[in-house]
């Protein structure tokens, strides 16, 4: 029998709700809860002839959680913005799925070489490396930020930095179903957010989309600038 743990102190809410809900779908996989006042374990168990593939997924949903939700609570914390709005989020979104493709080789490796899956320890002290990088990041933006005088200044910075990656996928998206054309996927919309459109937002911004095709979508005016804005639209 395979088995192992995910502990994680109690204030990363959204991270525990994130965590749950993948593993409520994730197959051959079963698991139980135990709490203190602080902190949540969650204990893990398989059948050894499926261990590859549970820690394949295991893998990528904590990838989204040091990636996505800590990435992202980390440059809130930090950056210099007030009152957020589509362009913001736009921007905050390209900040945080900058690099991800070897940010993951990273976290893959420190993944694969710790006995369990303590999320707030592995992130304190084996990613520290990450967080240093994020730091220099988050100072370069703040000077960026400071010498903004609109929002068309915060969407010409999200531009910059999702074009040094490269503009590289068509999307499709059909009634809040977001699909990638070119990597013949479905794209999961994670609730890093209190409001849909940003969640909607970052999902697209991570897949590093050329074009997007938008049917039965009926988002805010706020939404359809931004999206014009960071990638070409066709709607239908």
């Amino acid at each position: 029998m395979w088995s192992n743990v995910i502990s994680i102190d109690k204030a990363y809410d959204r991270e525990i709700e994130y965590i749950l809900g993948r593993l409520q779908s994730t197959n051959d996989l079963s698991y139980a809860v135990e709490e203190s006042d602080e902190r949540i374990w969650i204990y893990l168990a398989g059948l050894c002839d499926k261990q590859d593939e549970i820690e394949q997924e295991m893998e990528s949903m904590l990838e989204v959680v040091f990636l996505s939700f800590l990435k992202l609570r980390f440059f809130l914390d930090r950056l210099h913005i007030r009152n957020m709005s589509h362009a913001k989020c736009a921007l905050i979104c390209s900040i945080v799925h900058f690099d991800r493709e070897f940010e993951g080789s990273i976290v893959s490796k420190v993944l694969k070489g710790a006995l369990d899956y303590s999320i707030d320890g592995l992130f304190n002290f084996r990613l520290r490396s990450l967080s240093e990088g994020w730091q220099e990041l988050a100072d370069l933006a703040n000077r960026l930020l400071d010498g903004c005088n609109d929002e068309a200044d915060i969407y010409e910075i999200a531009t910059f930095i999702t074009g040094s990656e490269g503009k590289l996928n068509q999307l499709v998206l059909n009634r809040n179903r977001l699909r990638n054309l070119t990597c013949h996927k479905s794209v999961e919309v994670v609730n890093l957010f209190d409001e849909a459109e940003y969640n909607m937002l970052s999902a697209i911004i991570k897949e590093k989309p050329s074009e997007i095709l938008i049917e039965g979508c009926d988002f805010t005016a706020p939404m359809n600038a931004t999206l014009k804005k960071i990638v070409r639209v066709i709607e239908k």
